[in-house]
């Protein structure tokens, strides 16, 4: 299968599902007042790149030494795109998300292990422990 080329306004539409909202984020100065423009404000930042969509337009730029430069090739933006988008994948140096192991005390074991096959602790409506049967589920 032959990749077709994206237009830059493809890129753009891809690049505003991934975008985070944020409101408040656009400012006006006049004079020496500060006002705050009332835009939900969608927004990625990524090394040299910003993508900002302002309903209705969404623009790409690159952040160079004298300021933002728009992008305004589809070459250019496809490449900016890749910076932009998040990885999927965990890092690898990143701390593990699973819960550390949680220690039984050897007489709450001892109790749980008395419960016979086939039924579980469970609670009555007063909230005293009593056994229940297990359901069985059929594949």
């Amino acid at each position: 299968m032959i990749a077709m080329a994206k237009s830059l306004e493809q890129i753009k539409a891809a690049l505003k599902l991934r975008a985070e909202g944020k409101s408040k984020q656009l400012t006006l100065r006049l004079g020496v007042k500060k006002y705050v423009l009332p835009f939900d404000v969608r927004l990625i930042q990524r090394d040299n790149h910003i993508f900002v969509h302002i309903p209705p337009s969404a623009e790409i730029f690159e952040i160079e030494s004298d300021g933002l430069k728009m992008i305004t090739d589809a070459g250019e933006a496809e490449a900016a795109a890749k910076v932009l988008r998040r990885s999927r994948k965990r890092k690898a140096t990143g701390g593990s998300t699973k819960a550390a192991p949680v220690e039984v005390p050897a007489k709450l074991a001892a109790a749980l292990a008395e419960i016979p096959a086939g039924y579980k602790l469970g609670l009555d409506r007063q909230g005293n422990p009593r056994l229940v049967k297990t359901r069985k589920r059929r594949k």
